[in-house]
């Protein structure tokens, strides 16, 4: 099949969207919540203004924690199901606005769980409420272009996430040279340095930590064309970027659990219409 049909298929047509975006919302929910959960209260905020820097926005305590408790609430609303346009709206953009003025702190924390921004916007725009909902009542059935619209997000998130590695492989290629796979010395100092006791024990095996710098790239340039051409093992292949992200944990302490945390419901677990319709292939 050629890569535009397959990607077409991809894109506009998973039977299963409707039936796996429920589970995208729940988990996608819970890591936004957690991440809001997580920020400094506004008094930190506002007492350490002057000191890290000359923000261009600037909030009270009260200010923030307003921003925070509604983003939140919001967030809770739409995990549970409620699809009114003020609650995804207020989601979306509350939480949006809470990472820009965080980031403003701390700039490379943006960086850090920016596709939690653009999954949330994704699936707030479409109807992810046919099932695990609080949402009642008989509704007709999605028109094909509602199902499109909800194969695209789901597809913009699976992507997205793939497109992560994509951009972690080609910093590695463009700051660290070919020197970063060849020589092995950044993982090596990462694991000696920042790993656990673990990492210690792994970082004086000068031809494992080569290996290891070359698997790492190589790896997460092929995420994504490896998913796109292998889309009928999605599955295999989002489990191996669990198993990944699991070994780091264990030698590195990076846990980056805001993004494979999501795998299960993005890709894995089955859903009521896995078996209906035409699946992308």
């Amino acid at each position: 099949m050629k890569v535009w049909t397959r990607l077409s298929r991809i894109l506009f047509d998973q039977a299963d969207a409707a039936d796996r975006l429920p589970l995208v919302r729940l988990s996608l929910g819970a890591a936004v919540a957690r991440t809001i959960v997580q920020m400094p209260s506004g008094s930190f905020f506002e007492e350490h203004h002057d000191t890290v820097g000359k923000a261009p926005v600037r909030l009270s305590a009260v200010q923030f924690n307003v921003l925070r408790g509604v983003t939140l609430a919001s967030v809770a609303l739409w995990t549970a199901g409620v699809r009114h346009a003020a609650v995804r709206t207020c989601a979306a953009a509350g939480f949006a606005a809470l990472n820009a003025y965080v980031a403003q702190f701390h700039p490379r924390l943006w960086n850090y769980n920016s596709h939690l921004n653009f999954f949330l916007c994704a699936a707030t725009a479409v109807d992810t409420s046919k099932w695990l909902s609080v949402a009642k009542g008989e509704r007709p059935p999605p028109s094909p272009e509602e199902r499109r619209m909800q194969s695209l997000a789901l597809a913009a998130m699976q992507l997205g996430s793939a497109a992560v590695y994509t951009q972690a492989g080609l910093s590695k290629v463009i700051y660290g040279g070919k020197e970063w796979m060849t020589e092995g010395t950044t993982l090596k100092g990462a694991l000696a340095v920042l790993g656990t006791p673990e990492g210690h024990k792994l970082s004086g095996d000068e031809r494992l930590m080569k290996a290891l710098s070359v698997a790492t790239v190589a790896g997460e340039l092929a995420f994504l064309p490896m998913l796109v051409a292998g889309w009928r093992g999605r599955k295999l292949i989002a489990l191996g970027a669990v198993a990944f992200h699991l070994a780091t944990k264990r030698f590195l302490g990076i846990s980056f659990w805001h993004l494979w945390a999501l795998y299960p419901a993005l890709f894995i677990a089955p859903t009521p219409g896995a078996a209906a319709g035409r699946e992308a292939r």
